[in-house]
C-alpha cells in the first residue's frame, strides 16, 4: 500500500494512515524507504490505564525529516462514555 500510495502522490503530497502500533516500526522504516516522510503521529488509547490500539500517522511525499509527536487521544473516560475531546471529534 505504501509503494503505490508514493508513486501516487505528488511532491509535497500528504497521506494519512491509522494502523495498529504493533506495526509502528515497520510502517516508519517503509515509509522512509518509499520516500515519505513521518510528519505527524499520535496513539489513540481506549482507556487512560490501557495500551493503544492504533496510532494516526501523517506522513509527507519528499519532505524534510521531522516528526510531531501529538499527545495520546484517549476515547473513553469509562465505558460507554465518551472523552471531551471525543465528543468534539464526533460534533455532540
Amino acid at each position: 500500500m505504501i509503494r503505490v500510495t508514493a508513486k501516487l502522490l505528488k511532491p509535497n503530497g500528504h497521506f494519512f494512515l491509522v494502523h495498529r502500533p504493533f506495526r509502528l516500526a515497520e510502517i516508519m522504516t517503509t515509509l522512509s524507504q518509499y520516500g515519505l516522510e513521518p510528519k505527524r503521529m499520535r496513539l489513540v488509547y481506549p482507556f487512560v490505564d490501557k495500551e493503544p490500539n492504533m496510532v494516526l500517522l501523517e506522513a509527507v511525499r519528499g519532505g524534510r525529516s521531522r516528526l510531531t509527536v501529538e499527545k495520546p487521544l484517549i476515547v473513553y473516560r469509562e465505558p460507554g462514555v465518551y472523552m471531551p475531546e471525543i465528543y468534539d471529534v464526533y460534533g455532540y
